[in-house]
């Protein structure tokens, strides 16, 4: 549909949001008003009618999903000039700032990620050393209780861009607004609150307008202006009502509080104390981080934030480069995505009058929880003064009476825009006219009918021929929805849900780590150990001993007084297990902790007399248990990477250690399962994940004062922020709970049901949700005692046999759909697709879609360290304008080697192999490194597309000619050099094959993408880094490609692309394992020869 017809129709005030495409605009878009049309048609209107390019245009979301939708529209509408358009998430956009511009990023340093035990000990290391009155040393039985507090705090000031100074410098000036604050409010709440106390505080808050503290951030608030716009309100609420008290109460409330010493005290004090205390631990922390190494997760944007800030001509580069910039759901935006914002925005040139347009919804601000400031919205126009407003109130989703009951309870809550800005009017005018609309809550006597009502409800509706896709079960806790489940299971009603696992609990990692510890048993000649776990073990099913057996050895052992191994050496049957149980004992005092699992795991073996039966027992079926079972072992194994980075000198008995520390700390490795099917299906999930979703008819449930209202329990322990400073401080809050529920209830289209329980599973009365208790338009249906007697057999029932109630099983397709979505060829992925010498496509789905863990061979480590090497050089050179000498780059290689799991053996020999080799090579080609060379070059976040193929790689240098617009692409590769493209052995013909493809890639990839399509590919060049057998440095290059070549590649690509998409993933075992066969293998994939092939299995 082209961009005239879509225009047309749009509304007036979504017209006048596209059209408005100079200076700042914030666009107010309520639920189901259409903002996502909004953002494409704009960014076309902007491309229609000035002389940028798409790459100008700079297009911000919060999820993945929100930056793949927007980019579909603009296809639809612009074609592929969309591609070019930067649509990123905010965090991907901090991804490809540090990709692009390395130079103001590289230290030289190796970093790892610290995981959440590392983070742990750090922190509890720094708290050891503090002295005992410090207010955040608390301890109980021996243990820091403040430690969880600390991290999550630690966490929240990243997210807020803040380093130690920068949050010492606000707490300064807090310091001096509270200094002068604070006595005038004493002395106002003297005496009891009465007309007396309004007189003061209005004359205390003409001297707060005289306060000039500085303000140290400027997207960060003066505390002087919140606290007399906070007083400021609550006069004029006591004024409007009837008894002056209650608003000047609550304020005091609000605001004050009582010293240690029982003194009145202004609350942001008390608060300050603690954050003074946290920046001396968060520098702390910062330092011990560096010395180790290591980073978090909210390191990246900080990182990029202050980069910005810091480099002027990183910060001109970019203002020149986006134009226009457009925010969706801005209300989710933290304090460090505001600051990059400023930082793109704050251009001289501008004037004050960015072409910045923000779009979101105050009322559905719910993410506090991940940093997101509401505050970013509601001072939105404070920040750019001229800024236009523009409200959204077209509703296409909700029947009338649902957005009527919706405005009802959101208009209760205070921190609304509809609050600060008076000609704001946000009530949502309805469009959708659906049959027979209905907006009711329904009470029921307990918690159990409550469920055996929505089951009993939704089993009526399917009845009459409502689709099950279109129904929605929504709760504030997990836990609501899994006690729904088995009510559900027992209607046989299909439901779709996504229930997070605790990885430790697997049946199939129990197994890993039964054997784990029995092996460490054996090598610390801890017999009694191991014979108190392999009883247990033995039984399980995978191993297949049959019963008869074990009650055998366990007879014996038990009359002879032996251990259990001396019984299953003595049998024939149990003999080669009980000897590969020795072996891997002794094994585990030497081999890494990563090859150790791929024995334990059935992966690798020994030999052939026994292999562990583990592998072959929970994955060898083509099926979405086998997928759950992958899922856990890869989360496993990423969780002992991160705690364990150094892979070499990882040990079996690192792994019982690590799991021995999570069960200390609480800490659990969680993994989402998905349950049932998608499609034909009710949804199951929290009123969170809703967001952006809708459904004809919504369940929401759970509507009581304790679960969604002013007595619903609170996060734990946290340390509080000034009202300045937002972090994470409503996090929550009723207010963020009440926006929430509004969000739930948006969500329908055509009925919404809300639904609570009188009286809990313990007998405890349950009230009504305190927003939902007032006179509202909302139907009340009461099904009383008589529903729960006349159900209570089966609510007894189901209640009992919860745990055992078998839940839906989800497909193969269902598990992978959404990875499927996402998904990008690479070039890498094409090679493991095409070569059936090494299982081709059955060996690309279990190693490319399922991502089967396996350790990382030591060939795969030495290319890896010699990689990063030449990374270091070509970064140095960027960074510094010179290279540094071969002797810090062969450091640079060996430090990384000595990371990899690799035997003492295997170290010493790629060690001397790849200091010999860059020895040479550095000899050879060192001097030709130069400033235009780019190492590791990522198009992940480039948009790169053809024909429908979404593409990605990382290229290991790309010299790249500003000005003439070219660029060439240099692939270095380790292992015995080729001379020619054609020639040698077999095995070196499927080689040098796989290789050309590679660059041939390249060339589609750079060509395809967002910022390097408009260059020119001059070459592709394969750079072997170890010599020849003549001590020759060789290279080969791509040089012409013909038409031919590049037409049969692009086909091969999109006959990949068909089957990745369709899980088809064809049976090779008729080709010849040769060269011959990988180009016939390739020739019927391009022909179509497995269309109609889909394995039926997923």
């Amino acid at each position: 549909m082209n961009y005239e017809i879509r225009y047309s129709k749009l509304n007036e005030r979504q017209k006048q949001a596209v059209n408005t495409i100079e200076g700042p605009v914030m666009v107010v878009a309520g639920p189901g008003t259409g903002k996502t049309e909004l953002l494409s048609m704009r960014a076309a209107n902007i491309l229609r009618r000035t002389d940028m390019l798409p790459e100008n245009i700079l297009c911000l979301t919060f999820t993945e999903s929100g930056s793949i939708a927007m980019q579909k529209r603009l296809v639809d509408i612009i074609g592929r000039e969309a591609y070019g358009v930067s649509v990123f998430t905010f965090h991907a956009f901090g991804s490809e700032i540090i990709s692009r511009y390395r130079e103001y990023f590289y230290n030289g340093a190796d970093f790892n990620p610290a995981d959440e035990l590392t983070r742990h000990k750090i922190i509890t290391d720094i708290l050891q050393e503090l002295p005992p009155k410090n207010p955040l040393k608390t301890m109980m039985n021996g243990e820091f209780t403040s430690v969880g507090m600390i991290i999550s705090a630690i966490s929240d000031i990243k997210r807020a861009g803040l380093e130690p100074k920068e949050l010492t410098a606000i707490l300064d000036a807090n310091d001096e607004v509270i200094d002068i604050a604070e006595p005038l409010l004493i002395e106002a709440f003297s005496a009891r609150v009465n007309k007396n106390t309004f007189d003061k505080l209005a004359s205390v808050s003409e001297s707060l307008a005289k306060i000039n503290e500085p303000q140290p951030i400027p997207t960060i608030s003066r505390l002087s202006d919140i606290l007399r716009a906070s007083l400021k309100h609550s006069l004029e609420e006591a004024s409007e009502h009837p008894k002056i008290t209650p608003p000047l109460t609550k304020w005091r409330t609000n605001w004050m509080t009582k010293s240690e010493a029982k003194k009145p005290i202004m609350t942001a004090r008390k608060q300050q104390i603690k954050l003074r205390a946290l920046v001396d631990i968060y520098e702390k922390y910062l330092e011990n981080m560096q010395s180790a190494k290591l980073y978090d997760f909210d390191d990246m944007i900080s990182q990029v934030v202050h980069a910005i800030e810091q480099n002027p001509s990183l910060q001109a580069e970019l203002q020149e480069k986006y134009q226009y910039i457009m925010v969706d759901e801005f209300q989710d935006t933290n304090h460090a995505q505001m600051r990059i914002l400023h930082a793109l925005t704050n251009n001289p040139a501008n004037e004050g009058n960015p072409n910045l347009m923000v779009v979101g919804d105050d009322d559905q601000a719910i993410y506090s929880f991940q940093g997101a400031d509401i505050g970013n919205i509601l001072d939105f126009k404070k920040h750019y003064k001229n800024a236009k407003l523009i409200t959204l109130i077209d509703n296409y989703r909700s029947a009338e009476c649902i957005l009527t009951a919706a405005r009802e309870v959101i208009t209760q809550g205070s921190e609304r825009l509809e609050n600060r800005i008076d000609e704001l009017d946000k009530n949502l005018s309805p469009h959708a006219l659906p049959e027979k609309p209905n907006a009711e809550i329904v009470t029921l006597p307990s918690e159990g009918s409550e469920r055996e009502w929505i089951a009993r409800d939704i089993k009526d509706k399917l009845k009459n021929g409502q689709n099950p896709g279109d129904i929605a079960i929504l709760a504030r806790r997990h836990t609501d929805l899994v006690s729904l489940l088995p009510y559900l299971a027992k209607a046989q009603i299909p439901v779709s849900y996504d229930q997070n696992d605790n990885v430790l609990d697997n049946d199939l990692v129990s197994q890993i780590l039964y054997l784990s510890n029995i092996v460490d048993a054996l090598a610390n000649n801890d017999l009694g150990h191991a014979n108190e776990l392999l009883p247990q073990m033995m039984a399980h099913q995978a191993w297949n001993f049959n019963p008869e057996i074990l009650w055998q050895i366990s007879l014996k052992a038990y009359k002879n007084r032996l251990q259990w191994l001396e019984v299953l050496q003595s049998k024939p049957e149990t003999k080669p297990f009980a000897n590969w149980l020795i072996s891997c004992a002794r094994a585990s005092k030497v081999l890494p902790m990563e090859r150790m699992l791929d024995l334990l795991s059935g992966i690798e073996a020994f030999d052939e007399d026994y292999i562990s039966p583990l592998k072959s027992y929970f994955l060898a079926e083509n099926n979405a248990e086998r997928i759950s079972y992958l899922q856990n072992l890869i989360a496993l194994r990423t969780k002992l990477r991160e705690h364990q980075p150094d892979l070499r000198k990882a040990r079996l008995s690192d792994l019982l250690e690590f799991v021995k520390i999570c069960q200390q700390t609480n800490t659990t490795i969680t993994i989402r399962r998905h349950i049932g099917q998608d499609g034909q299906s009710v949804k199951l999930m929290s009123a969170h994940a809703s967001k952006g979703l809708e459904f004809d008819t919504v369940y929401l449930i759970g509507a009581t004062d304790t679960n969604w209202g002013s007595k619903a329990s609170r996060g734990g322990n946290k340390i509080a922020y000034p009202e300045n400073l937002r972090l994470r401080n409503n996090n929550d809050s009723p207010e963020e709970r009440l926006r929430l529920f509004f969000v739930g209830m948006t969500r329908a289209k055509r009925q919404l049901i809300i639904s609570r329980a009188l009286q809990s599973e313990s007998g405890k009365e349950l009230m009504l949700a305190n927003f939902l208790a007032g006179e509202l338009s909302l139907k009340a249906t009461n099904l009383g005692d008589d529903f729960q007697e006349n159900h209570k057999n089966e609510i007894i029932e189901i209640e009992w046999y919860a745990p055992i109630i078998s839940l839906p099983q989800a497909t193969m397709r269902d598990l992978l759909d959404e990875d499927l979505s996402r998904y990008k060829l690479s070039a890498t992925h094409v090679n493991a697709f095409i070569d059936i010498t090494r299982g081709g496509p059955q060996s690309f789905l279990l190693n490319n879609i399922l991502h089967f863990p396996s350790a990382r061979s030591p060939y795969a480590s030495y290319g890896t360290a010699i990689h990063t090497a030449l990374q270091f050089a070509h970064d140095s050179m960027l960074a510094d304008g010179k290279t540094p000498p071969p002797e810090q780059i062969i450091d640079k290689f060996k430090s990384k080697l000595e990371n990899e799991p690799l035997t003492a053996e295997e170290l010493n020999h790629f060690t001397q192999k790849g200091i010999d080799a860059l020895n040479i090579f550095l000899q050879n080609k060192l001097h030709s490194f130069t400033r235009d060379q780019r190492a590791e070059l990522n198009f992940s976040n480039q948009q790169a597309t053809f024909k429908n193929v979404r593409l990605t790689g990382k290229i290991d240098v790309a010299s790249i000619d500003e000005k003439n617009k070219t660029i060439t692409v240099t692939d270095y590769k380790t292992g015995s050099p080729l001379h020619a493209w054609n020639k040698g052995a077999d095995y070196d013909r499927i080689k040098a094959h796989k290789y050309r493809q590679q660059l041939l890639f390249y060339k589609l990839l750079a060509k395809n993408s967002r910022d390097w399509k408009n260059y020119k590919f001059i070459d592709g060049i394969l750079q072997f880094v170890e010599p020849d057998k003549a001590g020759d440095i060789i290279d080969i290059r791509l040089q012409e490609v013909s038409e031919e070549e590049l037409t049969n590649f692009t086909t091969l690509l999109e006959a990949i692309w068909h089957h990745i998409q369709n899980l088809n993933f064809p049976d090779t075992s008729n080709y010849s394992k040769d060269y011959a066969g990988v180009l016939e293998f390739e020739n019927d994939l391009k022909r179509g020869k497995f269309k109609n092939s889909i394995d039926t299995a997923m």
